[in-house]
């Protein structure tokens, strides 16, 4: 069962009959760390306490709006890394947002030569490959050109967004992390940009489980939609070993008797529409590294990107994207801005960051069946992390990812 300790627990006859619920307690079996160390296959560890508070870095991810960034530096601060923006001659660059003398942000400096940005304590002065080119409080005869580096960020510009990669390694294509419909040129995209003052794991767990059928339920969004009483949840890893599908496998009834309570929840006549996805299926949805939520309603596709700003505090990019022309694309366009943007990117979403901001993310956890999907991203995301750290190679070649069994007995 993959080492993961489990306790039964009888439930009461209704809903799930007489079968066994398995209560995952969030403990697994940790594997030994590469280097010798001394904890043995086995231990019983916390699998939150192995993943990356502050993000994983060999990814790129979304720093700005495009418009934003001018030729005057702005900062940016994501994964606990303070980044300079700005442009030359057109073109985005990013750089750290500490001068290497004596740490003044580059984002109070100036643009004195084409190609340059100079700190505005001294006037140290660097090209856009981050050489020290000059030092212009100590002359032409400065001997510090050459010998004094500031870090650079690979960026690119798509979509209206600054994307940044924050890894030490050289940058993988922009296509590999980022979903495709972000990318599309023909697609028409909206976004949303939000900070958030909680951590950003929070954000991404929380769509995989059945919460929506709880805490959207009388959401604007869902407002003509049968949501049933209850649902169980199927998950996989994903082919490519970096995210975890989810859907509902199976839903139950409008409305449930539940013994010694009464029935739950109260019929309404106004829900008429299905909850489903584009396929026609019940609700699908994915989420991947680093931080990427991706929904697909019947009327569009909602991703969502979490970024770590630090420990403490996350920034969220908000999409909806679909790709529709003609006729169809001036529908889309009238729906989402008098619709969608505020019934899901407002309430909806808002009614999501209520629960984000009150939760105690460190609480001990009894997670349960529908929670299976949660288990296998924290695995993903803690061997990620461990590969990051010098302990394993990521993915299929890191830490073993197993199969969370959560079937009843």
């Amino acid at each position: 069962m993959g080492g993961v300790s489990r306790v039964a627990r009888k439930q009461s006859p209704g809903v799930l009959g007489d079968r066994r619920r398995w209560v995952l307690e969030g403990q697994v079996d940790v594997e030994p760390e590469a280097g010798g160390s001394t904890k043995s296959k086995g231990s019983r560890q916390f699998l939150k306490d192995k993943l990356p508070r502050a993000g994983l870095k060999e990814f790129w991810y979304p720093a700005a709006r495009a418009k934003a960034v001018g030729e005057k530096p702005i900062a940016v601060k994501l994964l606990g890394d303070e980044v300079a923006l700005f442009r030359d001659g057109g073109k985005v660059h990013a750089v750290h947002n500490r001068c290497p003398h004596r740490g003044l942000p580059m984002s109070m400096g100036k643009r004195h030569f084409p190609g340059t940005i100079s700190c505005g304590y001294h006037g140290w002065t660097f090209d856009m490959k981050g050489n020290c080119v000059a030092a212009l409080n100590e002359g032409p005869c400065s001997r510090l050109p050459g010998r004094v580096n500031l870090r650079t960020y690979p960026v690119e510009e798509r979509s209206g967004i600054v994307w940044i990669f924050m890894g030490d390694k050289a940058p993988k294509p922009i296509e590999e992390d980022v979903p495709a419909e972000l990318l599309d040129k023909d697609a028409i995209t909206y976004f949303h940009v939000e900070n958030w003052d909680f951590n950003w794991l929070p954000g991404l767990e929380n769509l995989m489980d059945t919460h929506d059928l709880f805490v959207h339920r009388n959401s604007p969004f869902y407002l003509f939609t049968k949501i049933p009483a209850w649902a169980e949840v199927g998950s996989e890893v994903m082919a490519d070993g970096r995210g975890v599908a989810y859907h509902y496998s199976k839903v139950g009834p409008l409305q449930e008797d539940y013994p010694g309570l009464g029935k739950w929840p109260k019929r309404v006549w106004w829900r008429r529409k299905r909850i489903a996805a584009p396929s026609g299926e019940y609700l699908t949805a994915e989420l991947r590294l680093p931080g990427i939520t991706r929904v697909g309603f019947t009327t569009l596709m909602f991703i969502r990107y979490m970024v770590p700003i630090d420990e403490n505090s996350c920034r969220a990019f908000l999409f909806s994207t679909r790709r529709v022309t003609g006729i169809r694309a001036l529908f889309y366009r009238a729906y989402y801005h008098l619709w969608a943007s505020w019934s899901l990117l407002k309430l909806f979403i808002g009614q999501d960051t209520v629960v984000f901001g009150a939760q105690d993310y460190d609480a001990p956890e009894q997670l349960s069946a529908p929670d299976n999907g949660i288990i296998k991203w924290r695995r993903i995301l803690a061997s990620f992390a461990a590969a990051e750290a010098g302990q394993g190679d990521g993915g299929s070649g890191g830490r073993k990812i197993s199969k969370i069994d959560v079937a009843a007995a």
